[in-house]
């Protein structure tokens, strides 16, 4: 948000006046950057990034602590190691659980898993995955519940989440850097990603309507 504001405040008339207001953002980043490098230990933040998301906890939070903290690089293969895990877990915890999950789901967010045919189950679990009404936690946990076979549940959510998660490193690092072509592309990218998700979502719909739940 604060590399946005920047991005923006560039924009404006008046060099001095922009000049003033970049300073400004510039130095309230830097302090944001240094409290989150300071406050964020390597080997607290890890186990909190892995366990957390399974509970619910946006996975957005940690991709921009990720950029901030770690860098392009190490923040991104950081994620990269990550998301498996998140999904091997999820995978066998909704194997374990399902009946109470299923409930949950059901009773409490009044969402009912649909039953998926085999001939359908790439499309499907592609579809889910980049549907942009579900949280990143009902993704991981929805596929295996649905019965989807394990191939599916894995390889097709770490591709399509490991690249969908990119951007948001990069913004966090944009923001870290004060780096405004790093800020837009990222933005740009960003971008392009809401309309595919919109059509993913429209897909998903006319998916359900042909009787798959």
């Amino acid at each position: 948000m604060i590399a946005a504001v920047a991005g923006w405040i560039a924009l404006l008339p008046g060099d001095a006046l922009r000049d003033t207001l970049v300073r400004m953002v510039a130095q309230i980043t830097a302090q944001l950057t240094e409290l989150i490098s300071e406050n964020t230990p390597a080997k607290v933040f890890i186990p909190l990034m892995v366990a957390l998301p399974l509970a619910g906890v946006p996975l957005t939070v940690f991709l921009l602590v990720l950029g901030i903290k770690f860098g392009v690089v190490p923040g991104l293969l950081l994620l990269e190691i990550i998301l498996p895990v998140h999904i091997l877990i999820a995978y066998f915890l909704a194997i374990g659980v399902r009946a109470p999950i299923e409930k949950y789901l059901i009773r409490r967010k009044n969402f009912q898993i649909p039953e998926v045919p085999a001939h359908k189950a790439l499309i499907f679990s592609f579809l889910v995955v980049t549907f942009p009404v579900f949280p990143y936690v009902v993704k991981l946990y929805l596929l295996p519940l649905a019965g989807v076979r394990f191939r599916y549940c894995f390889w097709v959510n770490w591709v399509v989440q490991g690249t969908m998660c990119i951007p948001f490193v990069l913004l966090g690092r944009s923001a870290a850097e004060m780096n405004l072509t790093m800020l837009t592309a990222t933005l740009m990218a960003i971008i392009m990603m809401f309309f595919f998700l919109r059509w993913a979502g429209k897909k998903y719909t006319a998916l359900q309507k042909e009787k798959i739940s």
